[in-house]
């Protein structure tokens, strides 16, 4: 019967699951432990010790070869390899067309106020309930001058 030992340990977990699948793919039966409780937690790698890569102890010199070749190239898909790398503009949908009539501003938003926050059935309610108020206005901000309209 095949003795099982520890053949590395690694304080990253995402290192050690790359390592563990390399060899995987290379034919040599291996596992991790401790590996989701760090990730988990990983306040607890240096109690555990660390996530540690266990495989057979006849596998041991076939791994480190393996670990060991630096010329290992992953072909990728050629619509990976011409990525455009221009960045795509998200419309900010809190954001509108509005022109702010105070100082003309384009930085305008439709948000909960900040003056105002409350009508007064809302606070009624909210003091005989004795609740925060359960309801606020929304009324167009300019973030340049902090004008509501």
């Amino acid at each position: 019967m095949d003795k099982i030992v520890v053949f590395e340990t690694y304080y990253n977990p995402i290192e050690a699951s790359i390592i563990k699948e390399r060899l995987i793919d290379s034919g040599i039966q291996c596992f991790l432990t401790d590996e989701n409780t760090i990730a988990v937690n990983p306040l607890y790698n240096q109690a555990l010790g660390g996530v540690r890569l266990h495989l057979f102890e006849r596998d041991v010199a076939i791994a480190r070869s393996i670990l060991q070749d630096e010329d290992v190239q992953i072909p990728l898909a050629e619509e990976v390899a011409e990525f455009d790398e221009t960045p795509i503009k998200i419309p900010d949908e809190s954001r509108t067309e509005e022109v702010c009539p105070n100082c003309g501003s384009r930085d305008v938003g439709y948000v909960q106020a900040t003056k105002n926050r409350f009508g007064i059935f809302t606070t009624v309610i909210s003091i005989l309930l004795m609740v925060y108020p359960f309801r606020a206005k929304k009324t167009h901000h300019c973030f340049n001058c902090e004008y509501e309209f």
